[in-house]
Order: structure tokens, then sequence, then C-alpha cells
């Protein structure tokens, strides 16, 4: 697996660009995207590959379904073909059996076993993820010591335009969980978390508001990732006993349980439902993006014996999954659950798989929802 995956990063640093877009296929707001494969204003993406000596090319990306075979001219460039929607996307050839990133495009998303390259693909009219002309807030990455886990960690923490240290006016905070595949920085490299929110904000959709983005994989000392994979109780402690005391040690933020929220995605929204609904007396709002609750029954049986406790404490539950996401009946299963229990929530089932562009499109609908 090494040496095959040595290609992969030699082709990402070694990026080269194609050539410049014919006129008319992409408007101003696409100058950053030139070394992307060819997007048209319809969204017809064209990738490319030259790979002469190949027999065989596909092409696959969080678009779901299956691979897409590449089809070869007489110079041995591999060419497909794809109508997508308005969104970003990550993708990869598959050369000869070889998984390989795009030599000829910079642009990448970056995982924590995983590495892709990305395409953004642009609406009629500005996606609330697209970087736009808008008042933008700053990402700021702190490292701290976690007393659960025992190392150095980091998290991501996004204030918004106009946020000053010394503001009399105190903001509430969003604890924004990635999944397993992902590390503390993929909610701002590919989530775009932070473009969502100042294109929400400059447009009154939302309130403002501390987003923090920290490392969900904490295992105690001498605990590896492959034994501690989905547990969330180290990471539990952490969150509870050194990050939330950290943040509101250090930023203008409100401390009571109507002004925190906590949303995730898969692994995160395992987390966020352990975390978030296992401690109403310090979360309003939970946020779970295609995660069941398989994993926390012991959580669920607290909350469905006392409903009437449940719903005076929870001013939101919202739950998103896709209907092609192997964890979609789990998620549906949870849902049932919830309702015969009297549990007030909103279940929001979408089209698509386990992929980011849902969870770009679940953020952008939940933040507007918090803290009203």
């Amino acid at each position: 697996m090494k040496l095959r995956f040595f290609p992969i990063l030699l082709a990402a640093f070694l990026a080269s660009p194609l050539p410049a877009q014919e006129d008319g296929i992409q408007d101003n707001r696409t100058a950053m995207l030139q070394n992307a494969p060819s997007v048209s204003k319809d969204g017809k993406v064209t990738f490319t590959l030259t790979a002469a000596k190949a027999s065989a090319v596909t092409l696959s990306g969080d678009w779901g379904g299956a691979r897409t075979p590449m089809t070869r001219d007489d110079k041995g460039t591999w060419t497909a073909t794809l109508q997508l929607r308005p969104q970003i996307y990550s993708y990869t050839f598959l050369v000869d059996g070889v998984r390989t990133l795009d030599p000829a495009n910079p642009q990448l998303k970056i995982g924590r076993m995983v590495n892709a390259s990305s395409v953004e693909v642009l609406g009629a009219t500005p996606m609330p993820w697209e970087m736009r002309d808008v008042a933008h807030g700053q990402i700021t990455t702190i490292t701290y010591r976690s007393t659960a886990a025992g190392d150095q960690r980091r998290i991501m923490i996004y204030t918004p335009p106009g946020y000053e240290p010394d503001q009399s006016a105190k903001l509430p905070v969003l604890y924004l969980l990635h999944g397993v595949g992902e590390i503390e920085s993929s909610w701002v490299q590919y989530g775009r978390a932070n473009l969502i929110a100042d294109s929400l904000l400059a447009e009154g959709q939302m309130k403002p508001m501390i987003i923090v983005m920290p490392s969900g994989h904490a295992y105690k000392p001498g605990e590896t990732a492959k034994a501690d994979a989905q547990r969330t109780s180290v990471f539990q402690e952490d969150l509870l006993e050194t990050i939330v005391p950290l943040v509101e040690r250090s930023y203008r933020v409100k401390t009571d349980q109507p002004n925190r929220a906590v949303m995730g995605l898969s692994m995160g929204g395992r987390q966020s439902l352990s975390i978030g609904l296992g401690h109403l007396d310090r979360f309003s709002h939970v946020g779970i993006f295609s995660a069941s609750g398989s994993r926390g029954t012991d959580v669920l049986a607290r909350l469905t014996a006392d409903p009437t406790s449940a719903n005076a404490q929870l001013k939101l539950l919202w739950i998103g999954c896709g209907r092609s996401d192997p964890r979609f009946a789990e998620v549906m299963k949870l849902t049932d659950e919830l309702t015969k229990a009297g549990i007030h929530h909103t279940f929001k089932p979408t089209d698509g798989a386990h992929v980011w562009p849902n969870w770009r499109e679940y953020l952008a609908e939940t933040l507007p929802l918090l803290f009203r």
C-alpha cells in the first residue's frame, strides 16, 4: 500500500496546470479554478488524464454511483464527462488498478486516511460555500494539551466578521465535529464551514456565533485508533473538561446551556448524539448528520424515558441522512424511536450517500436554526 500511495503524493506535489479554459466556459468567479477539470456553465465537468501506457482508467467521486470508465484518444489522453449539480466534489482516478490523484489539479481534499483531488461546480447564483465578496470571519488554530488523551492537540475556531476579543457582547458557541476519515481542519478546508457562515451572516440568515472544530480522534495513552476507532468516551472528556473551558476562557462567549450547540457528521454525528443528548444540561441544540443511534442506546434510553424533560431542554434536534447512505435504515430506526417516544425533532432525508456534498448542505440548512 505504501508503494502505491507514493505516486499519489508525487502527483499532487508535481501538479501542473491544464491549458487555459476556452472563452465562455466559466465566469469571473472561477478564476481561481483554472487548473481544475473543465466545468461548463451548465454543470458538465470534463475530467482529463494523460496516461499513454495505461490499459484501463476509471473515475470515481463523491457524487456517488459506480466508477465511470474513461475514454482514451490516440495520444493516450483519457477523458470522461459528467453532469453534476452545483457543489464541491472529491475524485480520484483508478489507473490499471492504482488509485491516483489528478496530477494537473492542485485542488486537494486532505483527510486522515484518504486524500483526493477536488473540483467545484458553481451555480447560476453563488452557493453558500463559495468564496464571495462579503465580510469574512477569521479562522484561528489553537494548540492545547489534552488531559484526557495525554497529548498535544489542535482546534480550529471560527470567529464571525466584526468579532473583537474585548467586545462587550457575548456570542453563542457551536461545537462542530468531523467524521472518522477527517481531521480538525476538514470542516474548513473541504467543508467550507467558515464560508457558509460568512454567506449566511451576510444575508442575515443566521445569528453570529463562534464555531469550534476540534479533533475528534482522542485515545488514552497507549491505545490505538484500531482498538478505539468508534468510542466517544475519551473525546467526550476532552471536549467537556478541556475544550469547552478553554474556549470559554479565551473568547467572549455565552456559557449557559441555551447558547451551546453540538453538531457533527458520521463519527462526529454519533459523538454529537452521545455528548449532546447525554448532557442536555450543557447543550440545547444537537445536529446529527449521517449517523445512527446504534452506539448510543443508553443515552437514548434515558432520553426517551422522560420525553417531557428532554423536550423542555432541547431547542433543536436535527437529523439528516442521504437515502443512498448505508446508514439510512439505522437513521430511520432512530427517528422512529424518537417519534414513538414523543421527542421533538426534525428529520431531513435527502438524495445522495455518505458524502460531503450532503454535509455542506446540512450545515447551510441548520446554521440559521441555531440560537433563535
